[in-house]
């Protein structure tokens, strides 16, 4: 079996797992279920970022590509966007206490134990300990959180969890766009340019989506909600000025401000009618 395809095999088990129980808990909201789905899914991005995108402590090895860094990239949101957030859900709707969070993890470590001699996954720094150890934590605390979310429909913890959100599908499109060769930043952060890119990308909508929950979810008026809109058309508008964003294959600012303005649409949407108790949202 080619490597790619394990890690989409992965994919529909997170994809089923978070299926099954959405289907199975339909006391809670299906906007709730999004919302945590997307939430964890930048838990593990941030995760991620640190330890493969910083600091090289493991590789994935989907076969698709020839630069090891497109390879990083293309494992990481197949894997982070879907089997990470989908065990998530199943823990955090479930409840599941310390002996079924150990099982899940060890879980974890016999996959990891078997991309690793699969050949399709490798360690640098990382150690075994370590996965578990994340994934625990990683349980655990998304287990917490979710517990929180449908109490709260406003102050800090709403918020915070919309900047996990709202960075999730400003974020998703752009390593994409970037694999699919129509767009990198020439900004030569580091040799590679997949790594580079990222990594610019990256720490640029991580303020760039402050300014967006600042003007969505702090500010109450509707015409806040504009700004954001605004800012994305100038900042892009400048990447391009400065010959930072440089497109390829016919790809061009219109089309990059398409995706951008239908991920905040998006946002403003799920911002909205999620979280919120009936009063709230009347």
């Amino acid at each position: 079996m080619a490597s790619i395809y394990w890690y989409c095999l992965l994919a529909i088990i997170g994809v089923g797992i978070a299926a099954f129980t959405i289907y199975k808990k339909r006391d809670i909201k299906l906007s709730t279920f999004l919302v945590f789905f997307i939430f964890s899914t930048c838990v593990t991005w941030i995760g991620e970022f640190v330890v493969l995108g910083l600091l090289d402590g493991y590789a994935y090895k989907t076969g698709i590509y020839t630069s090891p860094w497109a390879q990083n990239i293309l494992g990481h949101l197949i894997l982070n966007s879907t089997f990470y957030p989908g065990t998530a859900i199943l823990v955090a709707a479930y409840s599941l206490g310390y002996g079924w969070i150990s099982l899940i993890t060890a879980i974890y470590l016999l996959i990891e134990y078997l991309f690793m001699n699969l050949g399709i996954y490798e360690h640098h720094w990382w150690k075994y300990y370590m996965t578990g150890v994340a994934i625990f934590i990683y349980q655990l605390f998304t287990k917490v959180w979710f517990k929180k979310l449908d109490k709260i429909p406003h102050g800090w913890l709403r918020t915070s969890t919309f900047y996990f959100v709202g960075f999730v599908i400003l974020h998703y499109p752009i390593p994409i766009i970037l694999l699919l060769g129509k767009q990198h930043y020439n900004v030569n952060w580091a040799q590679d340019m997949y790594l580079s890119s990222t990594m610019f990308i990256f720490f640029y909508q991580l303020v760039e989506t402050l300014i967006l929950v600042f003007f969505v979810c702090v500010l109450e008026k509707w015409y806040w909600k504009f700004v954001p809109f605004i800012i994305s058309f100038v900042g892009q508008s400048l990447l391009v000025k400065l010959n930072i964003l440089v497109f390829q294959d016919g790809w061009n600012l219109f089309y990059t401000m398409l995706v951008y303005f239908f991920g905040l649409s998006i946002f403003i949407l799920l911002e909205r009618y999620s979280l919120q108790t009936e009063e709230t949202i009347n």
